[in-house]
């Protein structure tokens, strides 16, 4: 995916003064005077969990809304004001699934170019353990648990990556299961 080109700002969001480029010591952004403030486009955050059975099958989400309607990702969405990235997860995950999550860990980060957003970055939590009744709720049509070998395609690349990384941190090493061996 291409760059996206960055938005026009002309005004000030604060007071509604009209916007000017300015030098904030690394490029010119667009400023304003009345409140001397700096505007810059930045990323935006959002967070996904990796919810397991234990017996190697991963939650996934059929996505009700757009972008993406109809196909599969993680649970997981958009963080807001007020909330940590753990926060987030988790309450994107009762929203999404009814399922409740505790000890979320931070395992992968990606960031992504978005057409809507401009740039995603999703940080991905894994869980301790969850609890509820699994249902489809707000942005799902469907909700599953899936093995390695059954899974959906998903619908973003962060996703993608992100479920590579636990994946990768669910796998045995080599030295591992030499470690097993009699």
């Amino acid at each position: 995916m291409s760059k996206p080109a960055p938005f026009a700002w002309n005004f000030c969001p604060i007071c509604g003064e009209s916007l000017e480029s300015r030098d904030d010591g690394e490029s010119p952004r667009p400023h304003c005077e009345r409140c001397h403030r700096f505007y810059y486009l930045n990323p935006v955050p959002a967070a996904c969990c990796v919810v397991s059975d234990g017996q190697g099958k991963v939650l996934f989400v059929q996505r009700a809304v757009e972008p993406a309607k109809g196909l599969w990702s993680l649970p997981g969405g958009f963080v807001e004001l007020g909330e940590t990235t753990e926060e987030a997860a988790l309450r994107e995950l009762e929203e999404e699934t009814g399922l409740r999550g505790r000890g979320a860990r931070l395992f992968g980060v990606s960031t992504q170019q978005s057409p809507i957003s401009g740039a995603v970055v999703v940080l991905g939590y894994r869980l301790d353990g969850w609890e509820g009744d699994m249902e489809a709720r707000s942005d799902a049509m469907d909700v599953g648990l899936f093995g390695a070998v059954e899974r959906p395609p998903l619908a973003f690349q962060a996703h993608r990556e992100l479920l590579a990384a636990y994946d990768a941190l669910e796998r045995p090493s080599p030295a591992d299961e030499s470690l097993s061996r009699p």
